[in-house]
């Protein structure tokens, strides 16, 4: 019997006998609508999946292949993705191994559906005619368990002629390197288990295709892209970040997902660069921990929209790491993040920290984003006061100035807003340096709402904002802070009770 069936046959004895579940389903198929605008994908046999998946996917009776990972609670969490032309309606349904007491659609305020309904005792269904877009189904309140993340993916009419078939190809002329529908080892098919992209070239990773392996940039320009709507992932036979621009005065990523799978690294890293861009991408670990999902490295001009990330540390760190002086490094400015759904099962949702080797960080904004889940430290919850779903935490005296949160929906989380100055991260284990200048000008949160509180959790919704004014060292203050249509549960800030403040802030304004 092979692994998957044994799997498979393992949990059928969980099922119900009246539940839409059914054990292997889960899986997939291979399937695309003769008129090429409707696609599924059987989940690839190689793939080491953590155990029988527990969801059922169907669309438009047609069943979705889904991957699965450990989180550090012992949930199985799912992921997959289809394809269908945008404008033309679909019928998705979910089924789940056990009885849907009660669901959760993330994130509910953003989402385009035609009707969500229950079907029965464990079956969700949901119809649309929007795609790039993604639905996180949270089953009987257990957000620590097996939550679902769906990606309902475009059709990619741009994609070239040699992604319509199976085959690794590469074209010296048209500078194209493309993965079609199947599974790659890059080492066993390069001799290498990282691509590094030739400046200019594109590396098009096609629906259905799954490549076990990494990619990297160096110093590339405009026009060096990596697309399609595909999935890169590694594993702890290859425990490296899974993809990374180094020096690069440009590129694009564009619909690919990216899965760190079991090993705790880093999984996306943009180091020194500026000009990149990231459209429809997702970045997925749920391991424990140090599983960044993007890390921002003293770089300039960079955009991120309409991008999914799951991570077990920080969702998005943008951080300044150099052997300088922070006013010697480079800045990190000009960033902006639109249209964002951010998962972190520990650390921050945006963050902006912890090491700070960057002389500025400036005109950096998150705009009409969601965070579906943020919480502070399975190990240590409640007891670190740097972390939030929003977080500045400086460790290195340096300045920020003008750093914006605007239409933000906030669905679970601890503490929703810190911004200060340590001494020190992770108890001593990166230790800080202020004895240069500091400080932060210029914040503003502009119709920030966390929907609801965590029930007997006494940092949900808190704002911590502070200052450093320790002897020996400069005074670094936290000022004109702007805080507009800010509310939790639908309450003003000062209202909920939730604001705290500390040494060295000013021109805190609160307005309604």
């Amino acid at each position: 019997m092979t692994h998957r069936l044994l799997l498979a046959f393992v949990f059928t004895t969980c099922i119900a006998a009246a539940s839409a579940f059914k054990a292997g389903h889960g899986y997939g198929e291979n399937y695309s609508a003769p008129d090429g605008l409707f696609a599924v994908h059987a989940t690839a046999s190689d793939f080491p999946m953590e155990g029988a998946p527990l969801y059922n996917v169907s669309v438009n009776g047609r069943y979705v292949g889904l991957y699965n990972d450990r989180n550090f609670w012992g949930g199985l969490v799912h992921f997959g993705a289809f394809e269908f032309e945008n404008g033309r309606p679909v019928t998705i349904r979910i089924s789940y191994y056990q009885p849907i007491k009660s669901y959760e659609l993330l994130p509910s305020e953003r989402l385009s559906v035609l009707s969500v309904k229950k079907v029965g005792r464990s079956t969700i269904e949901i119809r649309t005619d929007r795609a790039d877009q993604n639905f996180t189904l949270v089953v009987n309140g257990e957000l620590k368990k097996n939550v679902l993340h769906l990606f309902a993916q475009s059709i990619d009419h741009s994609a070239p002629a040699q992604a319509q078939k199976p085959g690794y190809t590469r074209d010296e002329k048209e500078k194209l390197i493309c993965f079609g529908p199947g599974t790659y080892d890059l080492k066993a098919l390069t001799g290498n288990d990282m691509l590094v992209l030739p400046d200019g070239w594109k590396v098009y990773i096609a629906a259905g295709a799954v490549v076990k392996g990494r990619i990297g940039l160096w110093g590339t320009s405009a026009g060096t892209m990596v697309c399609g709507r595909g999935m890169v992932y590694n594993d702890t036979t290859d425990p490296h970040v899974i993809f990374e621009a180094n020096e690069c005065k440009g590129a694009g990523v564009y619909g690919v997902t990216f899965h760190c799978h079991r090993k705790g690294v880093w999984q996306v890293v943009i180091n020194h660069s500026r000009n990149v861009e990231f459209k429809n991408v997702k970045i997925i670990s749920t391991r424990y921990a140090s599983t960044d999902g993007l890390d921002i490295v003293n770089s300039q001009q960079c955009s991120f929209l309409n991008t999914f990330i799951r991570a077990s540390d920080d969702a998005i760190a943008i951080k300044g790491l150099d052997s300088r002086k922070p006013a010697e490094c480079p800045p990190t400015r000009n960033l902006t993040f639109c249209g964002m759904e951010l998962w972190n099962d520990c650390n921050c949702a945006m963050g902006i920290g912890a090491e700070n080797k960057c002389s500025l960080y400036e005109n950096i904004r998150f705009l009409n984003s969601s965070i579906l889940f943020s919480y502070d430290d399975p190990d240590y919850h409640d007891c670190l006061d740097e972390r939030a779903a929003m977080t500045i935490c400086c460790i290195h005296g340096t300045f920020f100035r003008n750093i914006s949160y605007e239409n933000i929906d906030v669905y679970h989380a601890e503490r929703l807003i810190a911004a200060g100055f340590q001494p020190s991260f992770w108890f001593g284990a990166l230790p800080g340096d202020q004895t240069t200048e500091g400080g932060i000008d210029g914040l503003t949160y502009r119709n920030v709402r966390l929907l609801r509180r965590e029930k007997d959790d006494k940092l949900s919704g808190e704002i911590h904002l502070y200052g450093w004014n320790k002897p020996g060292t400069p005074v670094k203050k936290v000022e004109n802070v702007k805080m507009e249509n800010v509310t939790i549960e639908g309450k003003g800030v000062k209202e909920a009770g939730v604001l705290h403040v500390g040494p060295e802030v000013y021109n805190l304004d609160i307005r309604p």
